[in-house]
């Protein structure tokens, strides 16, 4: 999920600042049950604005605050935090065929629009051909062939090429109504701010200081939600949201916490956190543009950057092997003989690099070469506390080794617009951080296949650093050709060492989704013992949920 979440995410973030500053402050407390007691807890997170749009393929919708999945469902549930852990949603079976070129969908009966219309082949038909006629509009960046129903409760998906491995993208695609979608003209224009799903909540109020959902009462899944309800609120910064939680004005929030024992956890038996380790992060460079367009100086400013710093003020693990895959959930996709390929932390030996390539010191302490600085901009969510300081600690380190570093902060909702454009010299929080295989972690990276033109956006924000290395493209070339294990082995091999070679861009911790509740008002969480499903904020744990 697009960016800079848990989702990664989210995988993709999907959607005044004066007001919103004053939020953290003036919010109504989260604590206060709605209508005579029932339970509706608040949901608080990061964020410029919310506005009232909810068409699941925009990139900048009222899902950004965290209610993703909440209204509109996919066909199967894809637990980011274990690798190969799916669960059966508007799909019951599925099967693909020995090439991995067709995939056959089970629908489930008896499922309902909240409208009343009964949810169909139809709409899943309609859903998958929407993406596939309007390429602007497909953030999975699956190349679909043919969407066909042979009935009203079966869809076959067949594809040009293998693409079994890309399961976990196929089917997490939401789902919309054709009655609804079908009758709009410019879907990619379509607000939908009465949106009509099959989830397990409905949209009941919205203001720009916070919307709720409430339950829905025809809900396949019979008995659920327990709950009655989520408000969702945005904060400034998570600086406001880890606030509001101690003050009892938030329940629940995909956020990260600095200093999270002190400031959070021991504040109260009710609070609590799960935090895993589902993707990598890192200094994503530019590789078209000076400075980052010499792999020479990526590899400079990798070796001058102290993974340890960085990690530790984010709470996160440091990485630790050049070939990028996240340890130690990757640990067994790691080829024989690279097991060694670790990241250093030497300053002197990225300022002999610097200055074989001909940059000499500058009398105000930075390098430079033909008249021109070593310099470069990290451009990164201002909003989001953990990456303004990891940023402060790259300018510090950097500035070390000669590189003059600016930090650049923007608001929330406009940096994927950059980042997909490539509109940046440098920016941090990968976009699409959680994969189940290697070779799909290595497809959103750096496949070449993605590459556009500076200027031109990159809906999937894949490979949004530009690489477009013909031996890194041919190495993918060959999996997806590939009919032999070995094959594809063989092919994987080939893209960790040109991971470790090239340094498409600088892999510095490992990414973890932040999840941190209140057991205040509701139980059935996730534990550290009973990690059942990822901890932030998603539709799979909200239905768990039971009211204290």
């Amino acid at each position: 999920m697009p960016m800079r979440t848990s989702k990664r995410a989210a995988i993709a973030t999907l959607a005044v600042a004066a007001l919103i500053t004053g939020l953290a402050a003036c919010a109504p407390s989260g604590a206060s049950n709605s209508g005579g007691g029932d339970t509706i807890l608040t949901v608080g997170r990061s964020s410029a604005s919310v506005q009232q749009v909810f068409n699941p393929y925009l990139p900048t919708t009222a899902y950004q605050l965290g209610s993703e999945g909440m209204i509109y469902e996919p066909l199967v549930q894809v637990n980011t935090t274990k690798a190969g852990d799916f669960k059966p949603w508007l799909a019951t079976e599925w099967e693909w065929n020995t090439e991995g070129t067709e995939l056959s969908l089970q629908l489930r009966d008896g499922v309902k629009w909240t409208d009343g219309e009964d949810f169909t082949s139809e709409d899943v038909v309609y859903s998958y051909q929407l993406i596939k006629d309007h390429p602007e509009l497909n953030l999975t960046g699956i190349q679909f062939d043919t969407i066909t129903a042979p009935d009203e409760h079966s869809v076959v998906l067949t594809f040009a090429t293998p693409s079994a491995n890309f399961f976990d993208k196929i089917i997490y695609l939401s789902i919309v109504p054709e009655h609804v979608y079908g009758e709009v003209d410019d879907v990619a224009g379509y607000a939908d701010d009465k949106p009509v799903g099959t989830g397990p909540f409905m949209l009941d109020t919205f203001t720009p200081e916070s919307y709720t959902l409430t339950k829905n009462p025809d809900y396949w899944q019979k008995g659920k939600p327990a709950i009655d309800g989520l408000r969702f609120v945005p904060y400034k910064d998570n600086t406001a949201v880890s606030q509001a939680m101690v003050q009892g004005d938030v329940d629940w929030c995909s956020c990260y916490m600095a200093n999270v024992e002190e400031t959070f956890l021991s504040r109260s038996d009710d609070f609590h956190i799960l935090w895993s380790v589902v993707g990598a992060d890192g200094l994503i460079t530019n590789n078209q543009s000076f400075p980052f367009n010499e792999r020479e100086i990526r590899e400079a400013a990798s070796l001058a950057i102290d993974r340890q710093q960085v990690a530790d003020v984010a709470n996160r693990p440091a990485a630790t092997w050049k070939g990028g895959l996240p340890l130690p959930v990757f640990e067994d996709a790691i080829a024989p003989g690279l097991e060694d390929e670790v990241y250093e932390y030497d300053v002197d030996g990225a300022k002999k690099i610097l200055e074989g390539l001909g940059f000499t010191m500058g009398s105000d302490g930075y390098y430079e070469r033909d008249g021109q600085q070593l310099a470069f901009e990290i451009t990164i969510p201002q909003a989001f506390t953990e990456q303004v300081a990891a940023a402060q600690i790259i300018q510090s380190n950097l500035k070390e080794a000669g590189f003059k570093v600016d930090v650049n902060g923007v608001a929330v909702e406009a940096i994927n617009g950059i980042t997909s454009k490539g509109e940046f010299q440098a920016t941090i929080g990968y976009p699409i951080a959680t994969q189940i295989l290697a070779v799909n972690l290595y497809d959103s990276w750096m496949n070449p296949a993605y590459s556009l033109p500076i200027g031109e956006a990159i809906p999937t924000y894949q490979n949004i650093q530009r690489t477009e290395d013909p031996e890194i493209a041919q190495y993918f070339a060959d999996y997806f050709a590939a009919t032999t294990d070995d094959e594809r082995t063989a092919a994987v091999t080939g893209l960790e060492e040109q991971f470790i070679e090239e340094m498409p861009w600088l892999v510095l911790s490992y990414y973890q989704a932040y999840a941190g509740w209140s057991e205040k008002k509701a139980t059935g969480w996730p534990e550290e013992n009973d990690p059942y499903w990822g901890a932030f904020v998603n539709p799979v744990v909200a239905l768990e949920l039971q009211p204290k």
